[in-house]
């Protein structure tokens, strides 16, 4: 018999959410006030972040922060949905316990030498999982009823756009605590046709890929530049089968790079020599050290207290976090 693939959470009502998020510290009728307050002052409990949202790219950052809309979404991810984390596969990252961005890349190193990189990226990856996607993830896929559903799908959505003038629509919202792990979770089985095409197409070349979110890494050995276009081809393909949600790559992020560090754009274009590197993290043979961006940061944050004629305090305690960060990623 298979293993399931989706958790049974069974929630039905507001009462069994209040029970499964509830504990000592929040007994099952504080629980039940802190959820009928946050449905009730939803609006007014997020907002945009200014500072972190990017209007040019239709990317809004919601913030909900210091509200009982928040208090309530880390309990949603924390013992709700993190507590299923063990089922998804080794190859998906990202908002999961125990797997960060250092574990996403250390999973593309790969057993043979010669490799090469298919760096990809969807588009507007949070504001592409609509309200109902979300919902029919709840109720058909965790056994939740129809109106469990309705209320965790009302709790963790909110219109696409900016706040002040919202779309047609609901989405994921960017920024919340649970949006990560229901990213995850609703595109679950597409990324899992996306492995097997990987295994399939690249067999006997020891693939690997690594889904952290909204980005995507492959690696193989003794593969060509061409092979791996035909391989994106493909790909392009199982992101735009579902008429609901189709999920569009983007191609200036999109990156072929040979561990020689010579990179290519999808249109087989040469694009001059650079790291072999995803995530900010530079990969080797066998280990991971800071990416170009990270080092250079490094040098200059050095030669800046360097020319410094008094110590700057500031300078040096970004240096120590930069060198503490170089320490985790080589460890």
């Amino acid at each position: 018999m298979n293993a399931r693939r989706y958790p049974k959470l069974h929630i039905r009502s507001k009462n069994e959410l209040a029970r499964q998020i509830s504990s000592k510290r929040l007994p099952i009728p504080e629980a039940s006030l802190l959820i009928q307050d946050a449905h009730e002052n939803f609006d007014h409990y997020w907002r945009d972040h200014i500072k972190l949202s990017e209007p040019s790219k239709n990317k809004w950052v919601r913030d909900a922060s210091r509200t009982n809309l928040s208090k309530l979404h880390k309990l949603i991810n924390d013992r709700v949905l993190g507590p299923h984390d063990r089922m998804l596969p080794a190859f998906v990252f990202g908002g999961i316990s125990g797997r960060d961005h250092k574990s996403a890349v250390k999973h593309l190193l790969g057993k043979k030498r010669g490799r090469i990189l298919l760096k990809l990226d969807i588009k507007r990856f949070y504001e592409r999982i609509r309200a109902e996607r979300v919902q029919q993830f709840f109720a058909q896929k965790c056994e939740c009823s129809y109106k469990g559903a309705k209320i965790l799908t009302g709790l963790c959505c909110v219109p696409v756009g900016p706040k002040d003038s919202p779309g047609p629509h609901k989405t994921i919202g960017r920024g919340f605590a649970p949006s990560s792990r229901l990213a995850v979770w609703c595109n679950l089985d597409t990324f899992i046709k996306l492995e097997r095409l990987v295994q399939k197409e690249l067999k006997g070349k020891d693939p690997q890929i690594s889904i952290y979110v909204d980005d995507i890494g492959i690696t193989a050995s003794k593969t060509s530049k061409e092979e791996m276009i035909a391989l994106y081809k493909k790909i392009e393909k199982i992101l735009d089968l579902d008429d609901n949600q189709k999920l569009p790559l983007n191609e200036e992020k999109t990156k072929i790079i040979y561990h020689s560090g010579e990179t290519y754009d999808i249109r087989g274009n040469y694009l001059g020599k650079r790291g072999f590197e995803i995530l900010g993290i530079q990969m080797n043979r066998n280990s991971l050290t800071l990416g170009t961006k990270t080092r250079w940061k490094l040098v200059n944050l050095k030669k800046e207290i360097h020319e410094k004629v008094k110590s700057n305090i500031s300078l040096k305690k970004r240096r120590r976090a930069v060198i503490r960060y170089k320490r985790y990623i080589e460890r």
